[in-house]
Formats: C-alpha cells, structure tokens, sequence
C-alpha cells in the first residue's frame, strides 16, 4: 500500500511538472472556470489596426480548450475572403490536455471553395478547416491575418459567448488620431485603456477570469445579453465612394450615390407600366398592381455586383434578365413606381428573426437586406420584394418589428417596420370528427391561416412535396396520427393561406375503460411552445411574434353513445396571454362542441413574469390533457 501511494505521488509531481512546461495544460484551468462551460479562452489577443479610411489589419491569436463536444464548433475554422478583405495567412496547432503539441497545420493545407454572398454579402471565397479531436479536452491554437481594403464594416468584439469561460482576453484597436473610432461597450462596464502616441490612438479592453455564460432558452439576440464592443467609422471608403458614417443623416446620402446610377428604365417600358396601371385612382392601387407584376414576372437570385454587395444591378438589367437579389427587386420596384409617379424609398433592414439592435445614437451598418416603403401620412406601405408568397403591403417574421434606415432625399433616417399583432397572426382550425360504432373516425379539418402565421407556414411550405406536407403537419405541428391522410391546399398567394385535411383513424379515442372510451378535446395542440419551469429566470423570454389561434372541435357520436364526464370550462387570463376553453353536449344530436381560444398578446414577456408565462403553459396544458369520456352501450 505504502509503495502505491509513492507511486501515486510520483505520477502527480511529474504532471505538475509538465504542467509547468506546458501553459496550455488542463491542469492550470481554475476549476472556477470550468463550471457550466464547454470551452475556455485560455488566451486571445486580436488587434484591430486602422491605417487610413480604405485599408486595415486584423491580427488574432486565440487559444481555446474545448471540453467536450458541446464545445466542438471552436474547433472549426472559416475566413471569408472577397475584393475588400483577403486572409493572408493562417496557421491552427493543437495540444492535448497535457498541453503537448500533436499536430499543426498551415494555411496551404486548409480548404477553400467559392462562397456566393447573398442579401448585402460579395462574392467571394471562404478559406475553412475543421480538427477532429481524439479525445476531450483538446486546445487548440489559432493564429490568422486578414487584409481589409475598403472599410465599410469595423470588427467589434464578443468578450465572450454562450458556456464560454475566458481566462485572459485583449482587444486592441488602433488607428490615426484624425479618423476617430467611434465604439460603444455593452452588457458591460468593460472601460478601455486609452493611449496616445503622436499621430495614432489606441483603445485597448482587457479581461481576465470570466466564468461562463448560461443561455436561457429564448433570451433574444445575443446584444441582449452577451459582454461586447462595437466599433463604427466616422469617414470611410469603398471603390470610389468616400462616406460619412458619424450620422445617420451622412449614412443614407453615401447609400444615395449609389443607388443614383441604378434606376433609368427604358422609355418603353415606362410606357408599359403607365398603361398597366391606368385605371387605378390611388397610389395604393398602382403600388398592389405593379407589386402583383413582380411577384409574378421576376425572380429572387441572390447576385452581388460592385462595391461588396451594396450597389444593386440597374434597373434596366432586371427588366431585361427578369431575375435579381433583395437590393436588385427593391430598386426595380422603386424605378417602376417612379415612372408611374408614386414615391417609394429604399430601406436597408436586418432581415432576421432576431434582429440586432439598432441604437439612434451609434449608426454602423448592422444590415443585410433591403425592402422598399411607399411613405403614407398614415399606415404606409411596406413591400418585401423577394418574396413569392408575401401579400401586397404585408412584412413577414423576419422584418418586422425592428428599426432600419430609410434612405431620404435628405439622407438616411431611422424607421420602425410595422409592429406584429395577434389580430393579425391567426390561425384558425375547425375539425369535424364522426365516430363509427366500434370507435373509429373520419375527420374532416379545415385551417386557415393569415399574417405571420401565414408567412410562417409558407416558408418552408409550399414547396413541398404532397407527401412531405403531410409528413409536415403530423411532425413539425405534431398532429394525431391517422391511418388514412388526404390533404388539399390553396394556392400559394391566397390570403388567408387555407388547407383542407380529410382523414381515417381506425380508434381515435386515446384509451378504453371497458365500455368507457377515453376522448381528447382536441385532435392538434393549441400552444406549441414549450416552457420548461425556471424559479431563477434573469431574462426577457422571446417569442417570434405574437398570435391568436382558434380551434373549433366537433365530435358526432352514433347512437349507443352516451356522455359520461364533460371537462369543465377553463379561462387564463395574463397580462401577456390569454385562454379560454368551452364545452357544450348536445344530447338529442349526440355531439360535443369544443371551443378554444389562445391570445399572445406579448411578443417579449419579461424576465419578471416568466413564472406567470410557465403556469399559462401549465394550464393550457392540463386543459389538453383532460379528457372526454363516453358510454358505448
């Protein structure tokens, strides 16, 4: 025993030896930093150095050791390169949980394949590796340059992200004193070192022993919550286009000259559209005729062309090509509702069920797509141009609800997109179920759908395949199995959105008791969110959107049936949400009318009321799961 413990003493010195050798080793990871993370920034040092408005160097040095697999996406690698930024070198080692190098690979050993921009993005070609680790934990080194010329964008920096814990981090920017960097720190009182040295100035944040961040489900965009820094220019340059990005008001008049030489449509076609929309009195009934033309003659590509993806293709092209990306349409559309004499304006938006951020006192361009606006003096129009399915003046999810910059004849300036209600996200179901004697059915259901859960539905609906819809509603809506399912739908523009669902189920009662059979209210779920219990919720939960649905259940019973236990009537009612539910047996007809009611009022419900939020779900829930019980004779 004696000798098993020298033994054991011998191995622990030599490792805290090696340990000493190898800064990378496991063993100098405090054990403060390994709970809840599943990586750990053991060192990062990235340099941003402003050289003049058009040109800039980015230099990163990170070490990370992942845990385990949850934290594997670290050991991946991808750099984009295009006409504005080019990787000049990169190089990956990687060590074992000893901190003892096993492997190193260089630039020229790396993957690199085309990359086709889309939205606001340029073409270009993306630089990629990926490390298979043997065993966790694993580090791995990384070290990389990219070369900007032509700055639009500045890289700010994430201090940290979800289940990451960071033993020692620096961020340093530099650049000339006559081009201010303009930044703003949040979720953080993180204060920069600033240093002056005769021409240049230097912000520099450091960090040390940062425990890992815990996400909550739903918390919103990662500005909501995560430490970080943006950085924004003041002048800028690309190609031929200097800018002003210190306003708003500067930020739309540089977007302004690019656009300018975008816009001329042919003589003729002016001519075509005028006569198109000759009978219509309003501006909105010229804007809905031409937006219908386009969604019927013109077809999203997602196609870069100048200055990184933000000058778009002359209107002249997409007549002729009848094809082109978000900003291509957009400003077609905006050339043609010129020439018939109605004003629109561009807006570049975050297209983005989560959108960033934008703050009124720090413009950056946090954009990638574009949209067009038809000003009103009230309710004006708003036309997403790419899409085949949108209604005319309708946004979807991933549009909505945020702010972007509207570009003016005096510049740019800040607008709200329309704010997503429950009255207008419906989904509606009404199903009619005939019950055999021997306990089976032929269900015949109908649902309509308006709004964003319309444009929700369609997204990634209509272009299914028969068999791949019906897959659809019993997976993704979670819908009870049938054993026969025919499914017919509307076309794809119809406003509502409708289907029609007819289907056999040899039993459609959940369960028997001898004579008693066991039905449930309803055959779909009314509440599709799960939320789990949290005593200790610290932030806002986020839903897409607000929305109501209606459900409308009808059971037939043949004769030999007879009512043994009703469920009784429910109503929840929050401040965010609302639920009723009620229960009406006809005995002379033998049928059972099941109404349910769900209202999202809220699209964030706060951190504060998360509680409230869990017991609706509850209550929703126990209403699901209670039963209609009847008698077969």
């Amino acid at each position: 025993m004696k000798r098993l413990y020298q033994l054991t003493a011998f191995i622990i010195v030599a490792i805290a030896a090696t340990a000493q050798e190898n800064i990378y080793s496991v063993l100098t990871i405090p054990d403060s930093l390994r709970k809840g993370a599943n990586v750990i920034t053991r060192e990062e040092n990235i340099k941003f150095i402003l050289k003049d408005p058009n040109s800039a160097k980015y230099k990163v040095h990170e070490v990370y050791t992942v845990l385990n697999e949850s934290g594997k996406e670290y050991l991946a690698f991808q750099q984009l390169s295009d006409r504005f930024q080019v990787l000049e070198d990169a190089e990956i080692r990687v060590y074992d949980a000893m901190g003892i190098k096993r492997n190193t690979f260089t630039k020229k050993e790396m993957m690199t394949q085309a990359y086709t921009g889309s939205g606001l993005v340029p073409d270009g070609k993306v630089t990629y590796f990926s490390v298979t680790a043997p065993a966790y934990p694993v580090t791995i080194e990384i070290n990389y340059e990219v070369q900007h010329k032509g700055l639009f964008h500045y890289p700010g920096n994430y201090f940290q992200v979800p289940y990451n814990a960071v033993q020692h981090a620096v961020f340093e920017v530099e650049g000339p004193v006559d081009l201010p960097i303009r930044y703003k720190v949040l979720n953080c009182n993180y204060r920069p070192v600033i240093k002056r040295d005769g021409s240049k100035v230097s912000y520099q944040w450091e960090v040390k022993n940062l425990p890992a961040i815990k996400v909550e489900r739903n918390s919103g965009p990662p500005d909501k919550y995560l430490p970080q820094v943006l950085l924004g220019p003041t002048r800028f340059q690309l190609d031929e286009y200097d800018g002003d990005m210190s306003s708003w008001k500067s930020f739309g008049e540089w977007y302004s000259r690019v656009y300018l030489k975008t816009s001329e449509l042919k003589d003729e076609r002016k001519v075509f559209y005028n006569n198109l929309v000759k009978d219509m009195k309003t501006d909105r009934e010229k804007a809905e005729v031409l937006y219908n033309y386009l969604q019927n003659n013109m077809r999203y590509v997602s196609i870069q062309l100048g200055i990184g993806g933000l000058r778009p293709f002359p209107a002249s092209f997409v007549d002729d090509k009848k094809y082109g990306d978000c900003k291509a349409l957009s400003n077609y559309l905006r050339s043609v509702l010129t020439a018939v004499g109605v004003k629109s304006n561009v807006v570049i938006i975050e297209g983005n069920k989560n959108p960033t951020t934008v703050f009124e006192d720090f413009p950056i361009h946090y954009f990638n797509h574009v949209i067009l606006c038809i000003p009103q003096s009230k309710d004006s129009i708003w036309l997403e141009c790419t899409s085949t399915t949108l209604p005319f003046a309708e946004l979807g999810p991933w549009t909505e609800n945020r702010k972007a910059m509207m570009i003016t004849d005096n510049g740019g300036v800040l607008v709200n997109t329309p704010i997503s209600t429950s009255q207008k996200n419906t989904n509606a179901v009404r199903t009619v179920i005939e019950v055999d004697t021997d306990g089976g059915a032929l269900v015949n259901t109908a649902c309509s759908f308006t709004g964003e859960e319309r444009d929700e539905l369609l997204m990634q609906f209509h272009d299914m395949k028969d068999d791949e819809k019906r897959k659809f509603f019993l997976t993704e809506k979670t819908w009870k199995q049938p054993d026969a399912f025919k499914l017919s739908v509307a076309n794809k523009v119809s406003n509502p959105y409708w289907l029609k669902a007819e289907m056999k189920y040899e039993k459609v009662y959940s369960f028997n008791a001898g004579s008693k059979l066991f039905f449930e209210p309803r055959l779909y779920p009314i509440f599709h969110e799960d939320i789990p219990e949290n005593n200790e919720r610290i932030r806002d939960y986020h839903f897409t959107y607000p929305y109501q649905s209606f459900d409308t259940t009808i059971y037939k019973f043949p004769a030999g049936y007879t009512l043994e236990n009703l469920p009784q009537n429910r109503s929840v009612s929050k401040p965010f949400a609302q639920y009723t539910c009620t229960y009406a047996w006809d005995a002379a007809t033998r049928t059972l009318t099941a109404c349910a009611w769900l209202q999202l009022k809220e699209r964030i419900v706060k951190a504060a009321d998360y509680k409230e939020l869990y017991d609706f779900r509850k209550q929703v829930s126990a209403d699901m799961n209670e039963k209609i019980v009847v008698k077969k004779e």
